[in-house]
């Protein structure tokens, strides 16, 4: 456990003054694209952009229960409903000022995700997968036939955000603040998987057995991560309430489970901004595909992403990060890591040389 700790505190230094200037430019261009980009884009893709952040932000939590975790989730939707309609609620029912009623939705989600994943990671598998699947049946069902005080069916209307945040007919404001808010949550989750927790985390998804022998509480580093997934989960949920200005019981869905899964699959959920990249393929892949086939949207999109899937197992990052790049001669290498047999080429034998294995005439 102490050389797990070391190493995760040595991975702290990363983030903060270990970044690469390939990174660190990467980072620089996107953040001045997205400055600038509501005042280049018409109003349609400013909206799919604030879709986009939230649903990056969406896969990533789940991506920290998936990737790092080991634990697949079907009902992940039900702390994005959650923050939601307690971000919602709080505004329409007890009149707290939308800031506040944004800022206290994930707690309410976090707390639907310590109750449930207290029971939750008990189990493992496919058996850990329904379970997560059937609590979020039982909040579909809760806000679905709580009428009076959910509004059902209807859900809740008339959810917007403060006058500095909501100038129609789509907000620039809105399009920064979530912009804002994405990114504090995506350096806290990065933070948080290159810390010692997020260490632990990888040894248990790899062995929950060798990890517990070596003096890991499994249950309990599982049971945080699902309640810290289930948090930053709930923060989109109740960003995306206020974009929308309507809750209602699909947000707790299963389509709505299957959103971050999709996404985490494929952009790779072994990388950490794999869901990013999926959430952006998906988004595109889903908006051409139905505005050229609008009776076919569901068949293509579906076979699509089968074959991408298929064609690429790590998803895109994967694809990128550890196959076909990494064999050119000109891609940068990590410092000691081992070259392939391509870029060295074919070694002599110890026969054909008349050397020992160990060097040795």
């Amino acid at each position: 456990m102490q050389e797990v700790a070391r190493k995760g505190v040595g991975r702290w230094r990363v983030p903060l003054v270990g970044a690469s200037m390939l990174t660190v430019g990467g980072w620089l261009a996107f953040l001045v694209v997205a400055l600038i980009f509501p005042q280049i884009a018409p109003v349609f893709w400013v909206q799919f952009a604030i879709d986009l952040f939230v649903l990056t932000l969406f896969g990533l939590s789940l991506n920290l229960l998936m990737g790092y975790g080991g634990m697949v989730s079907f009902g992940h939707a039900a702390y994005y409903a959650l923050g939601a309609y307690a971000a919602a609620l709080l505004v329409k029912r007890a009149d707290v000022p939308m800031p506040l009623a944004l800022a206290l939705g994930p707690f309410f989600a976090a707390g639907g995700a310590m109750v449930f994943g207290f029971f939750a990671v008990r189990l493992t598998a496919i058996y850990f997968a329904m379970l997560t699947l059937a609590f979020s049946q039982i909040v579909y069902a809760v806000v679905f036939k709580w009428t009076k005080f959910t509004g059902g069916d209807d859900g809740i209307q008339g959810v917007w955000p403060i006058r500095a945040l909501a100038a129609p007919p789509v907000s620039d404001n809105y399009y920064y603040f979530t912009l804002g808010v994405v990114l504090v949550c995506t350096l806290i989750l990065y933070l948080i998987v290159n810390s010692p927790f997020g260490y632990t985390l990888r040894a248990v998804r790899e062995n929950p057995r060798r990890a517990e022998m070596a003096g890991v509480n499994v249950r309990l580093h599982q049971w945080v991560a699902f309640v810290i997934a289930g948090f930053f989960a709930g923060v989109a949920g109740s960003l995306f309430v206020f974009f929308q200005g309507s809750v209602n019981p699909d947000y707790a869905g299963v389509a709505r489970s299957t959103d971050p899964l999709i996404v985490a699959l494929l952009g790779g959920m072994h990388h950490f901004l794999g869901p990013a990249v999926g959430a952006l393929l998906y988004k595109i892949i889903f908006f051409y595909v139905g505005r050229e086939f609008p009776f076919l949207w569901q068949l293509l999109v579906g076979l699509i992403l089968v074959g991408v899937i298929l064609l690429f197992p790590g998803g895109v990052m994967g694809f990128l990060t550890e196959r076909r790049w990494r064999t050119l001669r000109w891609w940068p290498r990590k410092a000691g890591a081992t070259p392939t047999p391509r870029e060295t080429g074919p070694q002599p034998s110890s026969s054909a040389s008349g050397a020992s294995p160990d060097g040795n005439a």
